[in-house]
């Protein structure tokens, strides 16, 4: 019986390894090499372990580079409206045309900045994004946005 005891043990323990370490105190630590996904405002995630593909040096990562996207704006072909785009940080104002999109990346490293879109003269979004992240906003037919944050 304790043989057999001791197999399934160690068949067990064989499976485990590279999962969870004992350590010599008693207690344990998990081993694994697995990514793990960060929560977003918007229910995105995206891996952390490794650069984004956004960003140019690896350098500054997980805070965002210089040159890397800030924020991007698309606005739908069939919409018939006035979409203007204000980055605070950097006292930008583009106005966006339908059926184009503009994108506006940081100057400096982690830089942070408050952006809003304003349609038809109203305000439609605003927000701060931070050093680790990057904005998607999209201006559907209608005049709805739907933003997308990715966290780095």
């Amino acid at each position: 019986m304790n043989r057999r005891q001791f197999l399934s043990i160690s068949a067990l323990s064989s499976s485990l390894s590279g999962c969870v370490e004992w350590n010599f105190d008693g207690t344990t630590e998990n081993n694994s090499s697995a990514p793990k996904a960060t929560e977003t405002p918007n229910d995105t995630a995206t891996e952390t372990g490794t650069p984004p593909p956004d960003v140019s040096t690896p350098e500054c990562w997980p805070s965002m580079c210089a040159g890397s996207k800030l924020v991007a704006v698309q606005v739908a072909g069939d919409f018939s409206g006035d979409v203007v785009l204000t980055a605070t940080c950097q006292n930008k104002e583009f106005s966006v045309q339908p059926g184009e999109s503009v994108r506006i990346n940081r100057e400096a490293d982690a830089e942070v900045c408050g952006i809003r879109l304003y349609i038809d003269g109203k305000h439609a979004f605003s927000d701060r994004v931070s050093s680790h992240q990057s904005l998607n906003l999209t201006v559907d037919s209608s005049g709805e946005v739907t933003e997308r944050w990715v966290v780095q």
